[in-house]
This record gives structure tokens, sequence and C-alpha cells, in this order.
């Protein structure tokens, strides 16, 4: 398993643009998540790679509206790739890990129409 990216809670995602491109960090496009009710923006600086989230509409759930609300802009999640899964998922469970959410498929990317 290898680091993918450190997810970061924001406030104001254009704000935290301009914050992590004065480290060095380069944008992709904005990612608008209505099923989840956030925006997200991939950045990487060379080194490391982040994620920006936040949500669109705060009188609505999202997976961070009450973390931002407690805790204020923050590092939300550490993401892990892997080349196998279940195997690194009962590594970690045998190390005494405890999984808190059972893997799930997400959308990261989707092309307008659906077109891939």
């Amino acid at each position: 398993m290898v680091v993918d990216h450190i997810g970061y809670v924001v406030r104001d995602i254009e704000k935290a643009r301009h914050e992590f491109g004065v480290l060095g960090y380069e944008f992709e496009d904005l990612i608008e998540d209505f099923d989840r009710n956030i925006y997200i923006l991939f950045g990487d600086n060379g080194n490391i790679r982040i994620e920006l989230i936040q949500t669109m509409n705060t009188e609505k759930s999202s997976p961070v509206r009450e973390i931002l609300r407690k805790n204020g802009p923050t590092p939300y999640h550490i993401c892990y790739k892997t080349d196998d899964m279940e195997a690194d998922i009962q590594k970690l469970k045998f190390q005494k890990w405890l999984l808190i959410n059972p893997p799930r498929l997400a959308v990261a990317f989707a092309k307008e129409g659906g077109g891939g």
C-alpha cells in the first residue's frame, strides 16, 4: 500500500486552492458531486497529492458538513492505493487495525455525458 492522497475539509475551496497554490500545488478541474453535496478539487505539488473537499449547500447533509462545523478546516482522511485490497485488509486486521467502513466503489471522475 502507498499513500495516494490526503483529504482536507475546507470552508472555501477557492481560497484553499490559492493557499495551497502558494505551496506549489497545481490543481485539476473542480468536481461537483451533487449526490454527496460536495465540491472536490485534487492538487499535486510533485510530491504529495491532496484532495480539497467543501460542502456545496451547508443547509443539506454532506459527508464533511459536521466535521467542518465541529473542527473547522482540517485534514479529513488519508487515501491509500493497493494492488490487492483484500490481502491488505486482512493484513491490517491481523495487526489490530480497525476497519470502520467496508471498501466501496466511488466515482472519482466522470466525463460529461458518461462517455468515459
